[in-house]
């Protein structure tokens, strides 16, 4: 369920369904910045329309509301075409961005530069609401567990779920409370992705058993995902989205062929470099920074 609309601003603000809102506000210059933190705070999902924003402005809007990493993984393009783009043009399940790391990130924002007239999505869901949507049994038992988390160290966890088997010794594993706060809201959400999330384990990290863990990922998947809990986001030009990324999973479905997709990515965070150095598929690489 979204928020509610009561926060003092001088800018337009209106409704998104099933949660966010839209804010009619020009981001070029500093004279929303603040009032943008407070809805951000508030919100956690805010969509701007026509903006045109180079890099260092749509930084200087993210810089207000948290820490800017600079590293090309926080600060770059997601692009099927550019050479200084990632993730071409792969399908993406739903995953939260490094919650396979001790700090996960905290916002995430998207401008679209370059993009097919509404052909292109990424979906998210609400992991506040899905939380409360839990039997109180499931959430009285998820209460001390914990899932591991980790990296889509394969195609099919990158599209769908990285399961542990096979899953490379050196690669990055993270456990994290089922029940997690967001810093950015202060609202409970539920803190497992159909990507990330392999697991659940006890308060002291050891396994529950495998029925009940693949019984509790099921239960959540089915309110995390269902339709009623999920916005999609069809992108036109101009388009700029920010969200906490512990409230909202995210996913995006494969691209056609030939058609540009290119978005503009900054992020903010509490994480240094070295926290965000998987080992990710020279494939899954620009050019410029494969092996």
């Amino acid at each position: 369920m979204a928020a509610s609309l009561k926060v003092e601003t001088s800018v337009r603000v209106t409704d998104l369904k099933p949660f966010g809102v839209e804010v009619d506000a020009d981001l070029r210059t500093p004279e929303h910045d603040d009032e943008v933190k407070k809805l951000f705070d508030h919100y956690g999902f805010l969509l701007f329309r026509n903006q045109d924003l180079t890099q260092e402005q749509q930084r200087r809007v993210l810089a207000r509301l948290g820490p800017v990493l600079d590293d090309f993984r926080t600060i770059g393009y997601v692009s099927n075409t550019r050479k200084d783009g990632i993730l071409g043009d792969s399908e993406v399940s739903f995953h939260l961005d490094w919650l396979y790391t001790p700090e996960p990130g905290l916002g995430i924002s998207l401008h679209a530069i370059e993009v097919p007239y509404e052909e292109t999505w990424t979906r998210f869901a609400d992991a506040a609401a899905a939380l409360k949507r839990l039997s109180p049994a499931t959430r009285e038992r998820i209460s001390k567990l914990r899932g591991l988390n980790l990296f889509s160290a394969s195609e099919e966890g990158l599209t769908g779920r990285q399961r542990l088997a096979d899953y490379p010794d050196y690669a990055p594993r993270q456990a994290h409370p089922l029940i997690f706060n967001d810093p950015i809201t202060g609202r409970e959400v539920l803190f497992a992705t159909e990507q990330n999330t392999a697991l659940v384990l006890d308060e002291n990290d050891a396994g529950i058993g495998d029925d009940e863990s693949e019984a509790l990922l099921a239960e959540f998947r089915a309110v995390l995902y269902d339709p009623n809990n999920i916005y999609e986001h069809r992108w036109r030009n101009g388009d700029f989205l920010v969200w906490s990324n512990h409230a909202y999973h995210h996913a995006r479905g494969g691209l056609v062929p030939g058609k540009t997709r290119t978005l503009q990515r900054v992020c903010i965070t509490n994480a240094t470099s070295e926290m965000y150095d998987a080992p990710i598929p020279n494939d899954r690489l620009p050019e410029h920074m494969r092996k």
